[in-house]
């Protein structure tokens, strides 16, 4: 088993750090020829679900990747120590980025050049402690499947705008509601025996999904209940500066956004030449929906 590659895009490695941090403690690297995958996956505790699927090109250079399993490696980690790992090296240059074991223990060895105070180079070596996923127990992470076809498909409003009221109604009780409807209309409510609040963001957009027919009516709203830090803490995917965000929701059964974004466009000045149109990443996030 052999993992080697050349680390081109530290700050966009932080900021999928930043997000996921905020989903829970662990995440899983899912490595293939072809693609990277981020996987913050639940077993059994109620929370959000997220998928980061990329070209190894968006982060890195000279990838090389070997495996008995199809060339494929699954690793289990910490996001906090990403979250370090990463922070350092967008100081660095020259980013090795080697899988080994010591004591039969595996990790990734980061091996950098930093500057010191002087302006001398200096060499830095980091570790990230990870845990192989046999692809017996990787077959068992998949994806939730999606729930019919949704009701309502909308374009967010800028998430950082929305975060603010998100965590002004989270202050004020543990679940909100979700709706929105074909007409550009979106709304976050909350319902308490002392208080009801509704923000409502109107003139939005309904992109055309492919396959999918919008109903009848479009002023029809679909409604979902979350509980209200889930959704505070998908906001955080503000830290990706997303170029779109979809909300689909399939009345009150199932919530899910797709995050689409450009991580290329944080690669380092020495990353090879890449296309002027670089292919977009999307982040789909499966939040749970819960009942009264």
């Amino acid at each position: 088993m052999r993992f080697k590659a050349s680390a081109n895009n530290p700050v966009g490695l932080y900021k999928i750090a930043q997000t996921l941090e905020k989903f829970g403690p662990t995440v899983i690297m899912a490595m293939s020829i072809e693609t990277i995958m981020f996987i913050r996956h639940r077993d059994h505790d109620a929370g959000i679900q997220a998928w980061i699927k990329l070209q190894p090109q968006s982060l890195f250079t000279n990838y090389r990747i070997e495996s008995a399993n199809n060339n494929e490696i699954n690793l289990f980690f910490r996001v906090s120590d990403l979250l370090y790992i990463s922070k350092v090296a967008q100081q660095a240059t020259n980013i090795m980025i080697n899988l080994r074991l010591r004591d039969g223990q595996p990790y990734l060895n980061w091996k950098m050049t930093l500057q010191d105070r002087n302006g001398s180079s200096m060499e830095s070596v980091q570790e990230l402690g990870v845990s192989l996923i046999s692809p017996d127990r990787m077959v068992y992470i998949k994806e939730p499947r999606t729930m019919g076809i949704p009701h309502t498909y909308i374009l967010l409003p800028n998430v950082s705008t929305l975060k603010p009221v998100a965590e002004r109604l989270k202050s004020l009780s543990k679940y909100l509601t979700l709706s929105a409807n074909m007409n550009g209309v979106f709304k976050v409510a909350i319902e308490t025996v002392n208080c009801e609040c509704e923000a409502i963001f109107e003139g939005l957009e309904n992109p055309q999904l492919e396959g999918q027919q919008p109903n009848e009516d479009v002023n029809e709203f679909a409604h979902v209940r979350i509980a209200s830090d889930d959704f505070v803490s998908f906001l955080n995917c503000y830290h990706l500066d997303p170029q779109n965000v979809v909300c689909s929701i399939t009345d009150e059964l199932q919530l899910v956004f797709y995050v689409y974004m450009t991580i290329d466009t944080y690669q380092a000045h020495e990353a090879p030449i890449r296309p002027i149109h670089s292919p977009q990443t999307i982040m789909t996030c499966h939040v749970p929906a819960y009942y009264e």
